[in-house]
């Protein structure tokens, strides 16, 4: 019996791959490994402890699998430490092939700082000697459909920093279910590198449409530029890098630095790609936008997770 070792299996992104693992019958085959592994309650599968900064415990967290869903960390200016932490204790530990989930915009001159760190954590992966897919996943449409809407249903005006730059944000269900199927099929998507996106590329001002027919309420399109954005988070509260203790997963507490650089990255058109590789993948459309927003009214991005 082939096993699947997924890493963050308390946070969201995890729990939705295994529950859909579940569904397949697929749980008596999870090693599950987290820094909280309290937190995980996954009936038939194996639960480890196992900390990115501390290698020492991913080698025997990862000890016993086959196929690693690894997550990316979210600790910004760590993670390229971490992820090799990790791919270093995969090939210690035996592992055959590694899903990573990357991001989407990989390319040399990206400025968003995260797409510079999967840079690297890509080429390690392709140095490592093992199997690899690589997961290139837009920016979550659920993310779109609440953080960044919010401010707009307010106020009426959504104001961002990527006047006229192009993308196609992806439902995170859609990259769950992308990522349940690469390490349930692993040699069908050996060697494969997949931009995981929404359906249709959309600018700022086509999401503001779209949110004014969803919420049935006239909201604005208003560009700003990179300067006035830094001066909207730093009046928030929001510190330019990121530092311990910072939720990601679980609230809007992204360092400026990341969501500014990721806003002129969108501008200049680095996002600019939708695929139909959902589809290629699962067999069913990428759920679209209106979509995801329909589904997200009324909610917060913290009552969407599971």
């Amino acid at each position: 019996m082939k096993r699947i070792v997924i890493t963050g299996a308390s946070g969201d992104l995890a729990r939705r791959v295994v529950r859909i693992l579940e569904a397949r019958g697929a749980a008596e085959r999870l090693i599950l490994v987290s820094r909280s592994p309290e937190r995980v309650e996954v009936p038939g599968a194996d639960v480890r402890y196992g900390d990115f900064d501390a290698p020492e415990t991913l080698e025997a967290a990862f000890s016993g699998g086959d196929t690693l869903l690894l997550i990316s960390g979210l600790a910004i200016n760590r993670r390229v430490q971490q992820h090799r932490n990790a791919i270093e204790a995969a090939r210690r530990a035996g592992i055959r092939q590694i899903v990573y989930t990357s991001t989407a915009g990989i390319h040399p001159r990206n400025p968003t700082l995260s797409a510079q760190e999967h840079i690297v954590t890509e080429q390690d992966l392709r140095e490592s000697g093992m199997i690899s897919t690589i997961l290139r996943n837009a920016t979550y449409a659920d993310v779109v459909a609440t953080l960044m809407l919010a401010p707009a249903l307010e106020s009426g005006r959504w104001e961002h920093a990527a006047a006229g730059g192009y993308l196609a944000p992806v439902a995170k269900q859609d990259i769950a279910e992308c990522a349940a199927c690469c390490v349930l099929e692993p040699d069908r998507h050996a060697g494969a590198v997949y931009e995981i996106s929404g359906p249709e590329l959309l600018t700022f001002a086509d999401m503001a449409a779209i949110a004014s027919k969803v919420h049935g309420r006239h909201i604005e399109f208003v560009p700003i530029t990179a300067a006035e954005a830094y001066a909207q988070f730093d009046a928030m509260g929001v510190p330019r890098s990121y530092q311990d203790g910072m939720k990601l997963e679980e609230t809007d507490a992204w360092p400026s630095d990341e969501m500014v650089s990721a806003s002129v990255s969108m501008a200049r058109n680095f996002h600019a790609l939708a695929s139909r590789h959902v589809e290629f993948i699962t067999g069913r459309p990428a759920t679209s936008m209106e979509a995801v927003m329909q589904a997200a009214k009324g909610k917060t991005y913290a009552e969407l997770q599971l």
